[in-house]
């Protein structure tokens, strides 16, 4: 807000200014008992001028929130949660908003809504322990528990999650509070451009849960009712004025300025507001703070979002996950442990593996899977019974060995996809089911693997699809590596050897960190040529590679066989398989036997299957009965086995590098932190400092000091009028005893001198006077400034933000 350069004003008379004559005399008489309720009157009504349109702002900051709380719809399903969420935010603003009117003190505004957010919670999510209508110790355990469960929910679900109680309810606390907290950053501190941080941190959860496709309709919905918010922020008080054209209310304090319109300022930050809407959600990588040392496999960040199994192949983020929890346990009448399947991706022709919809199965109600696709009946087979208990695992599929043969103790409407033996509810919520299951544990001998037909069925044919635009050194590669080969049999032994042999590094780290962290086709090939990686690089590419040599192949997503517990049922060793267990392995298709697992991933204490070993054919032409072919992990391996690996490969010097290496990230975070809130401070310091050295050059040294002035009231939110003199605001800021008199004096007088003398007749001893009493005034003001007001004149100060004043040739200081 500017000051007008004008003659001074008439001198007042002895009972007062002429503005203080023509003030209505206060209600009452005056009288000495009558003025603590006249001024409490007089407080209240100033606050709703201030106000006047801040329940804009609010409606802005709701729908702000209510349109980027749409972005968490590809994590959870249904609308209730939104619902929920939406309703707790309605509430909390609307009582903001009504206060506000009612002209309260912000902190009153601020503490009545923490307390309904306090209050709705305890009703809604432990009304039972309260003492009276108290909050009481058993309170905050009951709504302790119910955020631990909502956090091993996240941990354990896929997505879509259900959204159960306990995810509702974290939804509906967190982001209630980020409501107030944006709305009052909005409102209250009238700072409305850090009000989108709360908007922008619920927008980051989707892409930091799983890299998606950007959902930009959101992105502009949200960012376009964010520049409702610093539209109409900016307006907050706008038109309460009195007849004289100026705002009314109380003298003392310093309140909010309206400040001057930039439109030029306005649209680019309009611009910017909306680009980083759209832009930064989609580029944020996956990545959550667990702690600040790296996770033993290269991430600095470990995953806590992740989702029990994400079928679109993110494998590499749920096995970095924190806080491994128990999936499930099983028994098996197998020798060994088992591979659990849950789904198959097998769809490769758009450069992208992509899984198979389960929209193609037909109702489960316990009958009999059927023949193994392509198995004869002369391959040598053995049941397998196995007794499945599901922990804490929620997912759409049902973890299975292949090939299955029936599920028994099974409730509820499943279907079964009939060519992949997978079964699904799609109800995305398996914890706590408990299921008998057989299944055919496959031995062919070395003869039928060798003898296997090469021709491909017509309703397999999609397994040999590749893109048009695969890079041409996978295929090199297949080449090169079974060139000895004869039989497709031999091929598939040959890939699995060629990345078992020592020539491939198993690494969560190395491709997220060298940017080839999927499995597509291109990541393929960096795969190939960094020659590390994890479970997803190794059972892509010998899929892929097999394809190229004309063996239909898949991609299994389900768990690795786990690790012997210390206890039996019925006999048998339980298995306990926890979420960093999740495992990809490609399976190959032989015409006479159908499909079989292939293990390439070294380095997970993982045993092959016997038949895909270089020395079975060797075994078998001995006349011995082929071992069944299953796959075997280390009894006593007490960690994961993609989680194990790695730790073992790292030595101590490489763990303390890997502490440095992730301090120093989080300690470059909060570098970068502190330079961006410190950013305005320093800009603001850098133009005073430059308006001082100016001060002994400036044609108009007295002008340029008031223009400095002007900028530091409006940094310390201190209201004028367009229409004050440089007398008026004088007469302020003296009258409340905010700055030094003297100073002030000469400072007003040195500007207005300069609106009639020539530019340049100031002397060096009134530029160095005047230099002096513009500090002694800032001194002054920053004083007498509470601590609050104090800290947003230096860390926020909006004169960066107003339109730049200069001095006019008529002597005007135009806004």
């Amino acid at each position: 807000m500017s000051t007008v350069l004008r003659p001074p004003a008439p001198s007042a008379a002895p009972g007062g200014s002429p503005r203080d004559r023509s003030r209505p005399a206060p209600a009452g008489g005056g009288g000495r008992g009558d003025r603590p309720t006249s001024e409490r009157g007089r407080a209240s009504a100033a606050r709703r001028r201030e106000r006047r349109g801040a329940w804009k702002t609010t409606l802005a900051v709701g729908l702000t929130m209510g349109f980027a709380l749409f972005s968490l719809s590809p994590l959870l399903q249904g609308v209730g949660w939104w619902l929920a969420t939406m309703a707790m935010v309605v509430v909390l603003l609307g009582v903001s908003a009504l206060l506000r009117a009612r002209g309260v003190p912000e902190v009153v505004v601020i503490g009545a809504a923490v307390l309904v957010w306090v209050a709705i919670v305890v009703l809604l999510y432990a009304p039972g322990t309260t003492w009276l209508v108290l909050p009481t110790l058993d309170t905050v355990a009951d709504i302790s528990a119910d955020l631990a469960a909502a956090r091993e929910s996240i941990a354990v679900q896929e997505v879509p999650a259900v959204a159960v109680p306990e995810l509702t309810q974290l939804l509906v606390m967190s982001i209630g509070l980020i409501a107030l907290v944006s709305d009052e950053l909005a409102n209250g501190l009238r700072v409305p451009a850090l009000s989108g941080t709360g908007p922008l941190a619920v927008l980051t959860i989707a892409p930091l849960v799983r890299r998606d496709e950007p959902q930009v309709l959101v992105y502009v919905l949200t960012g376009l009712a964010f520049l409702l918010v610093l539209w109409t922020g900016a307006r907050i008080g706008m038109g309460a004025r009195t007849g004289s054209g100026l705002r009314t209310g109380p003298t003392t304090g310093i309140r909010p300025t309206a400040g001057g319109r930039n439109p030029a300022l306005a649209l680019g930050l309009a611009a910017a507001a909306v680009a980083a809407m759209v832009v930064l959600p989609t580029v944020t990588p996956g990545l959550t703070a667990r702690d600040l040392t790296e996770q033993g496999d290269g991430t600095p960040f470990a995953s806590t979002y992740a989702t029990g199994v994400d079928p679109t192949i993110q494998l590499g983020r749920d096995l970095r996950r924190s806080d491994p929890v128990l999936s499930l346990t099983y028994s098996t009448s197998s020798e060994e442990g088992l591979y659990l399947k849950m789904v198959n991706l097998s769809d490769f022709s758009g450069g992208t593996w992509q899984p198979e919809a389960p929209y193609d199965g037909v109702s489960y109600e316990g009958q009999q899977f059927g023949t193994p696709p392509g198995l004869a009946a002369d391959v040598p087979v053995t049941d397998v019974s196995t007794s499945v208990s599901i922990a804490a695992l929620r997912s759409d599929w049902l973890p299975l060995p292949y090939p299955s043969q029936q599920v028994d103790s099974l409730s509820g409407n499943w279907l079964i996809t009939p060519n992949t033996f997978t079964v699904t509810d799609l109800q995305g919520d398996t914890r706590g089911i408990n299921y008998e299951v057989t299944s055919l544990a496959v031995a062919p001998t070395a003869e039928q693997l060798a003898t296997a037909g090469a021709t491909v069925p017509d309703d397999l044919a999609g397994y040999l699809a590749l893109p048009g635009d695969l890079p041409p050194v996978i295929a090199q590669e297949a080449s090169t590596v079974t060139a000895g080969a004869a039989t497709n049999y031999d091929r598939a032994v040959a890939l699995q050897e060629f990345f078992r042999s020592g020539q491939f590094r198993y690494s969560l780290a190395a491709p997220a960190s060298n940017g080839y962290d999927g499995s597509n086709a291109e990541m393929i090939a960096a795969f190939l040529e960094k020659k590390e990686g994890y479970c997803v690089h190794f059972s892509a590419a010998m899929a892929v590679m097999a394809r190229t040599l004309g063996i239909p192949s898949r991609i299994a997503v389900g768990y690795a066989p786990g690790q012997t517990a210390d206890s039996t049922a019925d006999g048998r060793p339980v298995y306990e398989v926890y979420t960093d267990q999740l495992h990809a392995w490609p399976e190959l298709y032989f015409e006479g036997i159908g499909w079989l697992p292939f293990e390439p991933t070294p380095g997970l204490n993982i045993t092959p299957p016997d038949y895909s070993l270089p020395d079975y054919a060797q075994q078998s032409t001995t006349g011995s009965t082929a071992p069944a072919p299953s796959s075997t992990s280390t009894a006593t391996n007490t960690a994961g086995p993609e989680r194990g690996d790695v730790g073992a490969t790292q030595s101590a010097e490489q763990q303390v590098l890997a502490q440095v290496r992730g301090w120093s990230i989080f300690a470059g975070v909060l570098v970068a932190v502190a330079l961006i809130v410190l950013a305005p401070f320093a800009a603001r310091r850098l133009v005073r400092r430059g308006r001082l050295r100016r001060l002994a050059t400036d044609p108009q040294p007295g002008t340029l000091a008031w223009l400095e002035l002007e900028d530091t009231l409006d940094d310390h939110r201190l209201q004028r009028s367009h229409g004050d003199t440089l007398a008026d605001v004088e007469q302020r800021l003296t009258a409340e005893n905010m700055v030094p008199v003297d100073a002030l004096v000469r400072l007003r007088v040195a500007a207005e001198f300069e609106q009639y003398a020539p530019p340049g007749s100031a002397s060096d001893e009134t530029r160095a006077r005047i230099g002096r009493d513009l500090e002694a005034v800032i001194s002054g003001l920053d004083a007498q400034a509470q601590p609050r007001d104090r800290a947003l004149a230096r860390y926020l100060p909006v004169s960066l933000w107003r339109r730049r004043r200069s001095a006019a040739s008529t002597g005007a200081l135009v806004p």
